[in-house]
């Protein structure tokens, strides 16, 4: 579909419709991936030597990775409704900053935890 018929189908179809057009992709792709999470610890789980090691690193980055991706929600959750509404007025101008403003502080959110880790680790500073 081109923007214009995506625009007029949220202007004109039924909001159930519409929600079941978005979500079943986006339940398809959660599943996706906690089939890969499943998978890959199951053979981090089986190297020789190392599996139990490797496994428990997996295991304590786990929380780190979920601050990360929080980082990132937070600004992407609070950005989309407010640039949604912008389209929904025509100023897509407006909407467009305020995107531009929610990638440039989710990429900031997604650096910032990392420092404090690598600044611990380095013994030369």
């Amino acid at each position: 579909m081109n923007s214009k018929s995506n625009t007029q189908a949220m202007e004109t179809e039924k909001i159930p419709r519409l929600l079941a057009r978005l979500a079943i992709p986006a339940v398809v792709a959660q599943i996706i991936n906690l089939l890969y999470n499943i998978v890959d610890r199951i053979y981090i789980g089986h190297i020789p030597g190392v599996g139990a090691a490797a496994l428990t690193g997996v295991g304590l980055f786990t929380p780190i990775l979920m601050l990360i991706n929080a980082c990132a929600m937070l600004a992407g959750s609070g950005g989309a409704p407010r640039a949604a509404i912008s389209m929904g007025k025509k100023d897509n101008k407006t909407a467009e900053k305020i995107l531009g403003n929610c990638f440039e502080s989710g990429c900031g959110g997604n650096m910032d935890p990392s420092f404090p880790v690598r600044k611990e680790n380095n013994p030369a500073s």
